[in-house]
């Protein structure tokens, strides 16, 4: 059974790696050599790597929260048309609302006010408890759970994954630092590093406007966006596009949406009155230390109470409508006109919970967290 009928070795790894995650677990069972095919290094990142470049295998996924048990719930929709998603739900811990960070390779990283975190693969069903950062801090510094930022990205040089925490401790006579630590899959540990940020950016800092894209994490900070280099282990800062804004009278509303869009990070602005919106689209290039902004698109006058949750490859924006029962309604840039809400459970809806949803495009994957 192992030869499979004198089929080369080389021919069965090129089959196997076109096939989703589910029937290559499945697959594991038919013999000894397809189960040392299907768990070797080599062969998990030839058929991530042929997922990343595929468009078809992304799915959408939106993260949002239950209002009834205040659990977090992702709704992954299986086809292009976006229609009839399933929900997918932790086999084990954790439960409960947590922040999420990812994917990132088909991965996540979970935690919660406590500190508690988690990695998980949900095509895997594998979930790993991360330890608690060894935060040993002067006497002089006043640590709080909610003074920290964190970010998830994968190590390009030495194929690992890592979760970077940012934490803002304060002096107890006034003013305060940064702490920084690094998590590191392969050896499940902690370690402190030393970079340098200005403390002027701490209280301007977003947990909703954060993106990790090819091997970076950002998050934004009002006036510029904090960067961190996943392998160089790196902090530095680089200022938002000069945006014109337009006056807009009576009570305004402004939101802002980090993603990748198209193997970059993506800025989506938005503000709106009762009467009208005005929204762009940004893209950051990167040469090195050296950006450019690109304006990509702009938004016409759109209707209802809507807050963006994600920029989409196919030149959709996704938003909450909370003036039409929290639907989530794309928008397409090319052809500047709205589209029919997506089918999201009536069971989940988020009732007024737009703030805690993110879109996200995510890709099965066989990536390992024991490994």
């Amino acid at each position: 059974m192992d030869n499979f009928g004198h089929i080369p070795r080389d021919v069965i790894i090129e089959i196997l790696s076109r096939l989703p995650v589910k029937s290559l677990l499945r697959f594991k069972c038919v013999c000894k050599s397809w189960r040392s095919i299907i768990t070797g290094h080599s062969f998990i990142y030839e058929h991530l790597n042929m997922a990343l470049v595929d468009c078809k295998r992304a799915r959408l996924l939106i993260m949002h929260i239950d209002p009834h048990t205040r659990a977090t719930v992702f709704s992954l929709f299986t086809n292009e048309q976006l229609k009839a998603p399933k929900n997918l739900r932790f086999h084990t811990k954790p439960q409960g609302h947590f922040r999420i960070m990812g994917p990132c390779h088909g991965l996540f990283c979970l935690y919660d006010y406590y500190e508690n975190f988690f990695l998980w693969n949900p095509a895997t069903r594998e979930i790993k408890d991360i330890p608690k950062t060894p935060t040993r801090l002067p006497r002089e510094f006043v640590h709080k759970p909610n003074n920290a930022l964190y970010g998830f990205g994968f190590d390009w040089k030495t194929r690992d994954y890592k979760v970077v925490k940012m934490l803002w401790s304060d002096y107890k006579g006034g003013g305060g630092e940064y702490h920084v630590y690094v998590y590191t899959l392969s050896t499940n540990s902690w370690r402190k590093i030393d970079v340098a940020l200005p403390t002027r950016v701490y209280y301007s800092f977003s947990y909703y406007n954060s993106a990790y894209v090819n091997g970076t994490y950002y998050w934004w900070a009002r006036l510029f966006i904090v960067c961190f280099d996943i392998s160089n282990e790196q902090l530095w800062m680089i200022r938002l596009p000069k945006l014109v804004f337009p006056p807009m009278e009576g009570d305004v509303r402004g939101s802002t949406t980090f993603n990748e869009y198209n193997g970059s990070l993506a800025l989506f602005f938005f503000l709106q009155n009762e009467t009208e919106t005005w929204s762009e689209l940004w893209t950051l290039d990167r040469h090195g230390m050296a950006v450019t902004w690109t304006k990509q698109s702009s938004v016409g006058l759109l209707k209802g109470l809507l807050t963006p949750i994600g920029i989409l490859k196919n030149n959709w924006v996704l938003f909450v409508n909370e003036d039409e029962g929290d639907t989530i309604i794309p928008y397409d840039l090319k052809a500047k006109s709205m589209q029919i809400p997506l089918p999201v459970d009536s069971e989940i809806k988020i009732e007024g919970l737009a703030w805690g949803m993110k879109a996200v495009f995510y890709i099965e994957s066989l990536v390992s967290l024991e490994d």
